[in-house]
């Protein structure tokens, strides 16, 4: 250990110069090596080009995001259509059983004044058989 000793404090003395140009080299400006103007001028031709597609892309996103809320209202519109048109389907077929029901009860009716008193009572009951409540018939 006592020769160890020495030896690390000989070894920094002479590291400490060497340290010491790194530090100062590290802090002066960078030369940045000369580039031909026509490689310069195809970077930035190439960048200009990266920066359409960029836009391009962007549009295209946008179009495509516009496309998509037009397909979704339009689906939207034909379920609320069809719904419609079901509840309205529904609707027509009960009032369709029911007025089948109706004329099939009426069609099953006896009547009891057929064949009795004259042809023209018979005549005038015929024209005036119709119900009460069925104003449309």
């Amino acid at each position: 250990m006592k020769k160890a000793i020495p030896y690390l404090v000989t070894s920094m003395l002479l590291s400490a110069p060497a340290l010491a140009q790194q530090a100062e080299a590290a802090g002066k400006d960078v030369k940045e090596p000369k580039v031909p103007a026509e490689a310069q001028a195809r970077i930035a031709e190439h960048r200009e080009m990266a920066e359409g597609k960029r836009q391009m892309a962007a549009e295209k996103r946008a179009k495509q995001g516009e496309i998509k809320a037009k397909k979704e209202e339009k689906a939207l519109m034909a379920e609320e259509k069809h719904l419609d048109a079901k509840k309205e389907g529904a609707k027509a077929e009960k009032e369709n059983k029911g007025m089948t029901k109706q004329a099939e009860k009426k069609a099953e009716q006896e009547r009891k004044e057929l064949g009795k008193g004259s042809e023209q009572g018979q005549r005038a009951r015929e024209e005036n058989s119709k119900k009460w409540w069925q104003f449309w018939k």
